[in-house]
Formats: structure tokens, C-alpha cells, sequence
């Protein structure tokens, strides 16, 4: 009995490892465009970046009108502190909230989502918080791995960036997502 139940467990196995390339093929038939993406991506910055300056501007205007003695300097260094401010909204809460629940506004205002590359879900928010902490240090380094990242998309299987390919997700067309 050993044998039987050990033959039909790898016949199981070889089943579901088709049916799981089966649906990465047709995943990949439906991967989003590097268009999509791109415009996604700005999109996304553009709201993260309005958020941000909203935040300076709130805060100068509580500077002002607490007659701060070096107000000069505290207002240039507010201004000087905004894109980190905005790089940490995004990697802290934008990305990860927005994708684990479907996908930020530019994804989808452009009709795409992530999803896990296995089984077609919706990234988990640790996946997605691993995905946006990956790709700030990308940032960090002078921007040139952020690049690389992004064009990495020409070169690989699934069209994946280094970020995605490191969490294991995909960006796929939205539509595919509402038939399933």
C-alpha cells in the first residue's frame, strides 16, 4: 500500500504543478504593459507627493502663526525633510495598505493589480510592505537600482521588476482578475 500511496501522491503533485504552470502561461498572456505600469508609477507619485506637500504646508502654516524664533530655518528645513516625508508615507502606508487591498490609484485608474505570482491572490500586506521596503532601498541607492529595477521588466520571465521578482508577484490586467 506504501507504494500506491506514494505513486498516487506524485500523480497529484504533477496535476497541480501543470494546472499551476497552465495558469502562469495564461498569466502571462495578460501581464500588464510597461505603459501601464509607468503611468501607474506616476500617478502614484504624483498623490504621494501632493500628500506630502499638503503636510509642509500644514505644518508652515502652524510655524507662522506660533511666531517660532528661527522660523526661516524651521520652514527651509520642513521644505529640505518633504520627499523623505513622502518616500516614508509611501513605503510605510500608500504601497502596502493599497496594495494588499486590491492595488494603489494609478494601478487602478491604468487596470492592473499585483497579485502573487503561485496562486493569483492579492499580495498579503507583509508581501506587499516587503515589496515597497525593497524597492525604497532600491531608492536609497542613488536611484540607479530603482532604474535597473524597472527596466528589468524586458528580461524577465513574467515581466517582473527586481522587487516583484524578490516577493514573488506579478502585475496583471484587472480584467483577468473579474472574469476569474
Amino acid at each position: 500500500m506504501e507504494p500506491r500511496l506514494a505513486s498516487g501522491n506524485e500523480f497529484v503533485d504533477r496535476l497541480l504543478q501543470r494546472i499551476g504552470w497552465q495558469t502562469v502561461a495564461e498569466d502571462e498572456r495578460n501581464l500588464a504593459t510597461f505603459l501601464q505600469r509607468a503611468i501607474a508609477r506616476l500617478v502614484d507619485t504624483a498623490l504621494v507627493l501632493a500628500v506630502a506637500w499638503l503636510f509642509q504646508e500644514v505644518a508652515i502654516y502652524f510655524i507662522r502663526q506660533g511666531n517660532v524664533v528661527n522660523e526661516s530655518y524651521v520652514i527651509t528645513s520642513i521644505k529640505q525633510a518633504m520627499p523623505a516625508l513622502a518616500l516614508i508615507l509611501w513605503v510605510i502606508v500608500y504601497s502596502p495598505v493599497m496594495e494588499s487591498t486590491g492595488g494603489t490609484v494609478g494601478k487602478r485608474l491604468m487596470g492592473i493589480r499585483l497579485v502573487e505570482l503561485k496562486s493569483g491572490r492579492v499580495p498579503q500586506f507583509r508581501i506587499a510592505a516587503a515589496r515597497a521596503w525593497i524597492y525604497l532601498i532600491f531608492v536609497v541607492l542613488f536611484f540607479v537600482p530603482a532604474v535597473l529595477s524597472c527596466l528589468a521588466y524586458f528580461f524577465s520571465d513574467y515581466r517582473q521588476t527586481w522587487h516583484d521578482k524578490l516577493t514573488g508577484l506579478i502585475c496583471v490586467k484587472w480584467s483577468r482578475i473579474r472574469q476569474a
